[in-house]
């Protein structure tokens, strides 16, 4: 059934306020009836058309929210489809959020096509795609760079190595999983290694993440004067995300905030 049939059935039963016509807002006396939900795990759908006006609704149909068309390179995850009721006409809605989760509504599902958006850049970017892809992937790279700049904060003057950052986290996890193979900076005798244990912080304690890698490196002798002495070295930095469900966004504590710093010399790093 097609959002403008709903639209007219409504427009009568309010006394001829058609919502084509501008209004955001319904009678308060006129609702949809929610007849059915189904549950997803965020399946990605992008607009059919974004050139064309699609609105996006909040979840009782009473308002419009955004319109499609003005994000046309974005990804929508479907939670929920649900079926809403007007008298004796009904439509299928889909709720769906961006991946910041700050753009969110249900949209008439004829207006989104299944598949990630051909212009998200994010959907195709590889530390999201290591992490498994989809919004699960996209969260979980976004915690483990926010959990990298923490530990970063605590070497004031070194420089971020993209490539030492890839070798703390394969040599992290093969410290736990003997099938991986340890990185060739592993094995440079010039490269400072510092890896906290395994599931070694507390992911319901209320100390700050920063503050227990603070005691956890000075438990190992990485005390502020020490790690400011590196000073111009290049790091490497690695910090294990919850590892985002895509049902629950909460397991794979197991492993949550293990990390893992290299710190080679500058010098070492350009004459290789």
């Amino acid at each position: 059934m097609k959002e403008k049939v709903i639209v007219g059935v409504l427009a009568l039963l309010v006394g001829g306020l058609a919502l084509g016509s501008g209004q955001s807002q319904v009678q308060a006396a006129t609702t949809y009836k929610v007849v059915k939900t189904k549950a997803y795990n965020d399946l990605a759908y992008h607009a059919k058309d974004t050139k064309k006006s699609a609105y996006m609704w909040n979840t009782t149909h009473t308002k419009k929210l955004h319109n499609l068309k003005n994000y046309p390179k974005t990804t929508w995850y479907l939670s929920k489809s649900i079926k809403l009721q007007v008298g004796k006409k009904s439509g299928i809605y889909y709720q769906v959020i961006n991946n910041t989760g700050k753009v969110s509504g249900i949209v008439w599902r004829s207006y989104l096509t299944k598949g990630n958006n051909p212009s998200d850049k994010l959907v195709k970017n590889a530390e999201v795609l290591s992490y498994g892809g989809g919004l699960a992937g996209i969260k979980s790279a976004r915690e483990a760079a926010t959990l990298q700049v923490d530990i970063l904060s605590l070497f004031p003057g070194t420089l971020l190595n993209t490539s030492l950052s890839a070798d703390a986290r394969t040599d992290l996890n093969a410290g736990v999983n003997k099938a991986t193979k340890y990185s060739k900076t592993d094995s440079n005798k010039k490269a400072v290694g510092i890896f906290s244990p395994f599931n070694w912080t507390t992911v319901s304690s209320k100390t700050s993440y920063t503050a227990q890698v603070t005691a956890q490196l000075e438990k190992q002798g990485y005390t502020a004067t020490k790690r400011a002495s590196y000073k111009g070295w290049q790091i490497g930095i690695y910090a294990t995300p919850h590892g985002y469900d895509s049902s629950t966004y909460k397991t794979w504590t197991s492993g949550y905030g293990s990390w893992g710093v290299y710190l080679v010399p500058t010098d070492d790093i350009l004459s290789n």
